[in-house]
């Protein structure tokens, strides 16, 4: 009996079992090179990496060495990747922190680079965005009622997570300076 026949024959009795004919320089390489792959097209978090690659059902505790070492050698900067976001967020789209927050999560940022992220933004900052939009926002409705208009404008800015303090604040803003 030869050697492939009788690999052929042993069936594995778990998952673990899969990786132990292939060395772990193969492993290893495997992984470096999926990684290397996901990081070329599109930036993502290390808990988003780790997703993707566990779903390749490749072995966590390498996924978690190779992760590690990207991060060691300045290939995976979560805190940078969530200050980015943090920025496009705020200046593109105007969301406000606690919505920045939960997508940051939702894209697996780790606690502490979520935190480092949105530490810049404050309830000042948040009021002058919420004005901003306020005010873009009040043209379109203008030939609405104006408690149409005040409410529509009102949910719009409940929409992109303001508290409801900012929210009429900067509706009571964008109202006194349109002219009727």
């Amino acid at each position: 009996m030869d050697i492939d026949s009788f690999l052929k024959d042993i069936e594995p009795s778990d998952e673990s079992v899969k990786y132990s004919l292939k060395s772990v320089d193969s492993i290893e390489e495997e992984v470096r090179q999926a990684l290397l792959k996901l990081i070329e097209r599109s930036s993502k978090s290390s808990g988003a990496l780790r997703k993707l690659l566990a779903e390749k059902d490749l072995p966590a505790q390498v996924i978690d060495q190779m992760i590690d070492r990207f991060i060691e050698v300045g290939l995976i900067d979560d805190y940078a990747l969530a200050r980015d976001f943090t920025e496009l967020a705020v200046s593109r789209k105007s969301k406000a922190k606690s919505v920045i927050a939960r997508e940051l999560r939702a894209k697996s940022f780790p606690q502490e680079a979520i935190d480092a992220a949105i530490a810049d933004i404050d309830v000042e900052s948040e009021l002058e965005a919420a004005k901003k939009l306020a005010e873009s926002r009040i043209r379109q409705l203008m030939k609405l009622d104006p408690d149409v208009r005040t409410r529509r404008l009102s949910s719009f800015l409940m929409r992109k997570g303001y508290s409801s303090s900012v929210v009429w604040a900067a509706t009571r803003h964008a109202s006194g300076e349109v002219n009727y």
